[in-house]
């Protein structure tokens, strides 16, 4: 938004259209402030009744599913963030105050201004109460009862998620950090002494760019407003100083930029082994089809690997920044001042004064190593894709056509709904045209043998959504 200033008296002639041209340009900020507020409202209402849901024990046969419980923790940070930024952003009631000033002095001539000045109020109230969207939020859930066994259900599985490597992507293991305290509060009755995971490994959780949140900090904070879990706030305790050096060598990317450099060197290594086996394939007619299977798979192990490197990478650079901008140099003394004392910017602080030059020298490096694997996977890019697309095909077909089959034969009779679900899944998912009979040079090869399981034509072909 805009800074406001004070009118000098040479201005005051055209005090009136200075006042009605800021009024306009506030109010078209103002405007996206008011479709978050409804946004939030809305999404709010969703999230509610899909854990309303699943909060009773006898609907759960048909979920929630994993892509139920991430499509509700997905949605759930989104509201955190929106709130924290909103609870941070210094800015945001400095332009409403001033929008409310001009309101008053350009209203006065306007017909019919109660219900302008009715949404300024809700909107004030809104951008004043700190964490005013997840009380709304919990305010929606708890309109109906037993909406405390999804939230012990979604604890559970991001803990497990958090400890066992569950994410594929370190952006996802970030919502579940940023979510878990969250659903703490509103949950105040889980067992899982989840801020003890906070304490050990992710007391500062990057959020935005430029800003950070503390888990610990959000959990006192929100115990104000949620007085059921005010008394388990005596169990939190922030970071003590003696407590922020070792976690500070987990953050710098410094200390791990040496095991980063060999893992881009064995990684580019095999990627490289792996692609050349596979031209080399494409240049054979006739391969052996286990030989084929293995290298089309290997590529495939590659390729995964190589989008966990990049976002594993990635993650570090974003948890440093969220350090360094929760911990700015207290003295920014550059070189080129020559050791005179003069202000800067906070920004500066946590910026441009923040990094040493080995921390620089080791982002850059890092930067360089992600670019360099991007751009690596990104030129293959035609040369692998129907190797992948045949392996995930290969992959799902075998669960629905073989594994799902042999499950179907023992939940027939003793559990039905289970079987009835399978049964669909197998339906939806499996391709009956890539089943056929064994080619005969496979048959003899393999000793006639039928027992092992269909066989699949390869099919470069990706799952629909709805087989997903």
């Amino acid at each position: 938004m805009y800074a406001m200033w004070q009118l000098p008296e040479s201005m005051k002639q055209s005090q009136a259209d200075l006042y009605l041209e800021t009024y306009q340009v506030l109010d078209l900020e103002m405007s996206r402030l008011r479709e978050i507020q409804r946004w939030q409202a809305s999404a709010a209402s969703k999230l509610a009744a899909d854990m309303q849901r699943f909060s009773r024990p006898e609907r759960r046969i048909n979920g929630p599913t994993i892509t139920h419980l991430w499509s509700m923790l997905k949605l759930l940070d989104v509201l955190v963030q929106l709130d924290h930024l909103k609870n941070a952003k210094a800015s945001i009631p400095n332009d409403f105050s001033w929008y409310k000033r001009t309101f008053t002095q350009v209203s006065f001539q306007w017909q019919d201004i109660d219900s302008i000045r009715e949404e300024i109020d809700d909107l004030q109230i809104f951008l004043s109460t700190r964490w005013a969207i997840l009380l709304n939020l919990h305010v929606e859930m708890f309109r109906v009862n037993n909406v405390e066994d999804i939230l012990q259900v979604l604890i559970v599985f991001a803990i497990e998620s958090l400890e066992l490597d569950f994410a594929l992507l370190f952006p996802e293991r970030h919502i579940l950090l940023r979510v878990l305290p969250v659903l703490v509060v509103l949950a105040t009755s889980s067992e899982k002494d989840s801020e003890s995971l906070y304490k050990r490994n992710d007391p500062i959780i990057p959020a935005f760019p430029d800003l950070h949140l503390s888990p610990a900090a959000i959990l006192k904070e929100l115990s104000i407003y949620f007085q059921k879990f005010a008394a388990q706030t005596r169990l939190l305790t922030l970071p003590a100083p003696h407590e922020l050096p070792p976690r500070e060598r987990q953050y710098l990317i410094t200390n791990h930029i040496g095991t980063i450099r060999a893992e881009h060197d064995d990684f580019t290594i095999r990627f490289a082994s792996s692609l050349n086996q596979l031209l080399l394939l494409k240049s054979i007619d006739g391969a052996d089809v286990d030989w084929c299977k293995e290298v089309k798979g290997n590529m495939y192990d590659m390729v995964v690997e190589g989008f966990q490197l990049l976002s594993r990478w990635t993650a570090r650079i974003w948890e440093q920044c969220a350090w360094k901008f929760s911990r700015p140099c207290k003295d920014a003394i550059p070189p080129e001042s020559n050791g005179t004392s003069e202000s800067f910017f906070d920004y500066e602080k946590v910026v441009r004064y923040n990094y040493n030059s080995e921390e620089r020298k080791a982002l850059v490096e890092l930067v360089s190593y992600i670019k360099s694997v991007g751009s690596l996977m990104h030129r293959c890019d035609t040369l692998v894709a129907d190797a992948l697309w045949e392996t995930i095909h290969a992959e799902v077909q075998d669960f629905v056509q073989n594994t799902l089959a042999t499950m179907l034969k023992t939940t027939f009779r003793k559990k039905k709904d289970l079987s009835r679900i399978l049964s669909d899944m197998r339906t939806l998912s499996a391709d009956w045209m890539a089943n056929t009979n064994k080619p005969e040079s496979y048959l003899q090869s393999h000793g006639g043998d039928e027992s092992k399981g269909n066989f699949f034509y390869p099919r470069p072909v990706a799952p629909t959504a709805t087989q997903v």
